[in-house]
């Protein structure tokens, strides 16, 4: 089988990038090699879209964290996905935490973040009743929200594979070789060729670069 793409692994990234690739006239294989997508890392995912405010400035994460949330609502629209933007909270209960807040409250206007504000105990009580009282405090960022990433994933799948995408389950990838300026991986359903390679294996990234010859990503489990 001979494809333009090859996409290893289909949790969250590698469905939505499968989704991204599938508007384009390529052949794309989704390769995944558990029994369906969303059963590796993604299925532990906390659902929480973040705002961006307590990634390091200046680094991907933080660029990404932001933009991400702007595009959220809109991709969840797309994907007829529920998305509920219900906003974040973070905690302070202590003096020191508050200060701690002050940092973050500044980080995340530095990152782009916005909307966000410093509540005091009241402030914190009337937005959130049900918050413990040990509370003194709190950052709202009210760009945050929560989705599922079942759904998220299943429905970026089901779009790609729409657009012409083709799905394999069950599909572990046992070895890569380059030749000629092809591709070709050995799955436990059979050789797999394809001109590009895309890595989104998650927490077995590290293995999956390592047999196309990267031995420099460690993936600690």
């Amino acid at each position: 089988m001979q494809f333009d793409v090859a996409l290893i692994g289909a949790g969250v990234v590698g469905a939505l990038t499968a989704r991204e690739l599938s508007k384009y006239n390529i052949k794309v294989a989704v390769l995944e090699k558990q029994g369906d997508m969303a059963m590796g890392a993604t299925k532990a995912n906390s659902s929480i879209v973040h705002s961006g405010l307590d990634a390091i400035t200046g680094t991907l994460k933080a660029k990404l964290n932001v933009r991400g949330t702007q595009l959220m609502q809109d991709l969840c629209e797309e994907l007829d996905v529920l998305y509920k933007n219900n906003g974040s909270l973070v905690l302070a209960f202590s003096d020191d935490d508050l200060k701690t807040l002050e940092v973050l409250k500044k980080r995340g206007e530095v990152n782009g973040v916005k909307g966000l504000a410093i509540l005091s105990k009241q402030e914190l009580k009337q937005l959130e009743p049900q918050i413990s009282d040990l509370a003194v405090g709190a950052i709202h960022a009210p760009s945050s929200g929560i989705v599922c990433p079942y759904k998220l994933t299943i429905a970026a799948v089901e779009n790609a594979v729409v657009n012409g995408a083709q799905f394999f389950r069950n599909c572990e990838v046992k070895s890569i070789t380059d030749k000629d300026g092809v591709f070709i991986l050995g799955t436990s359903q059979g050789d797999i060729k394809a001109k590009y390679v895309i890595n989104a294996a998650g927490v077995y990234s590290g293995e999956i670069a390592k047999m196309a010859g990267d031995d420099s990503i460690k993936i600690i489990v």
